[in-house]
């Protein structure tokens, strides 16, 4: 029923939910939708944060330049200069709450927010078991586990549905301040 619900929550917001059965399906639809969104270059986390096994090599089978983006060195300007230029970032997240469609992802070395928020696509792999009921079912959870979650997190941020804004004439536009699309493999 989480499942459920987190998909019809989030094709609410105009994102959109991918669901497969295993690791080899969630690969092939990640390579997948990286060759329909013309990926040249991939903002993505370091690899180990992402819930399939061999992802990177076959990224890079496909002829895709991954980008980890540091920018915490003295190459920050050609590190965002070469960021921009990505079409897709490649994430995982934390948890995922069914009420709302969100992601759930907490940042740290390896884990950047970058990619969540510079390419126009944003596309997301998780576990359907990563799905919880609500935000508040995600906080209990910290909390029980004594907080070490968040406390060393760089930030934790809520990802619902693409970036929108509305203006005065109160017509919704998605993707002025972030992805324009949200995409979620969901893996079953």
């Amino acid at each position: 029923a989480l499942l459920d619900r987190f998909c019809v929550e989030l094709t609410n917001l105009k994102g959109e939910p991918i669901v497969v059965d295993g690791e080899d399906a969630a690969r092939e639809k990640v390579l997948e939708l990286l060759a329909a969104h013309g990926t040249k270059r991939l903002l993505a986390w370091e690899f180990q944060y992402l819930p399939i096994a061999r992802m990177e090599a076959a990224i890079r089978s496909a002829g895709i330049d991954i980008l980890v983006p540091d920018v915490r060195d003295e190459d920050r300007p050609e590190m965002l200069a070469l960021a921009e230029q990505a079409q897709v970032g490649l994430t995982g997240a934390d948890a995922a709450a069914a009420a709302t469609g969100t992601l759930i992802v907490t940042t740290a070395p390896g884990k950047g927010r970058i990619p969540t928020v510079l390419a126009p696509v944003h596309l997301a792999v998780i576990r359907a078991d990563q799905i919880v009921p609500r935000i508040e079912s995600w906080v209990a959870q910290q909390r029980s586990a004594g907080m070490a979650g968040i406390r060393s997190a760089g930030n934790v941020c809520f990802i619902t549905g693409p970036s929108r804004t509305g203006d005065i004439e109160m017509e919704l536009i998605l993707g002025v301040h972030g992805p324009g699309r949200v995409q979620v493999v969901i893996i079953r």
